[in-house]
């Protein structure tokens, strides 16, 4: 087996929104100009649609609304080229260990589950993004929240520990409620 490292998983491409339109454009085009050759071959009986179309632009000249549209057409057009090479969105943290990765939701699906963990935490959400992880954790009355606070950070730290770069870890710790 040889040791190929796989691509990192990134995002859809932002393109693919505007290549699906431009497509079903060009399709609809397709669609007419086959209509136009079965009317000429006399497969089909109707009227022509291309030749009274271009019949009607022939003789055209400059109108006030050309200038800002092809003003338009070329922010559109540079607009569409930024679009297509822009970087891709990253969707996966990477694990120390070679091709593993895991989702923000996962990253943050641990980071929640090590802070239930925690005596004296009743319940606690959190959120992932690329370079950090919020801990939001509410305990009962009569909780050290600081030492606390600390205990989520150092065992979300410790969970967290075999992603590749380590997130930042913010915890937020509110009191709720009687102890029962």
């Amino acid at each position: 087996m040889s040791a190929t490292t796989s691509k990192k998983p990134v995002a859809n491409p932002t393109a693919a929104v505007p290549a699906i339109l431009f497509a079903l454009v060009l399709i609809a085009a397709g669609v007419v100009l086959g209509r136009e050759a079965l009317l000429k071959l006399g497969a089909l009986d109707g009227p022509e649609w291309v030749g009274p179309a271009a019949s009607h632009l022939d003789g055209l000249t400059a109108q006030q609304w050309m200038l800002p549209g092809g003003i338009a057409a070329v922010v559109v057009g540079f607009i569409l080229v930024f679009v297509a090479v822009r970087p891709r969105r990253r969707t996966h943290r990477a694990l120390t260990e070679q091709d593993i990765w895991l989702r923000k939701g996962d990253v943050a699906a641990v980071a929640r589950t090590v802070a239930l963990d925690n005596v004296g935490v009743d319940t606690a959400t959190a959120k992932s993004g690329n370079k950090k992880v919020t801990v939001s954790a509410s305990t009962l009355t009569g909780t050290d929240t600081s030492a606390l606070k600390s205990s989520i950070v150092t065992s979300v730290d410790d969970a967290l520990r075999p992603l590749a770069s380590a997130p930042k870890v913010r915890t937020r710790v509110r009191t709720t409620g009687q102890p029962s």
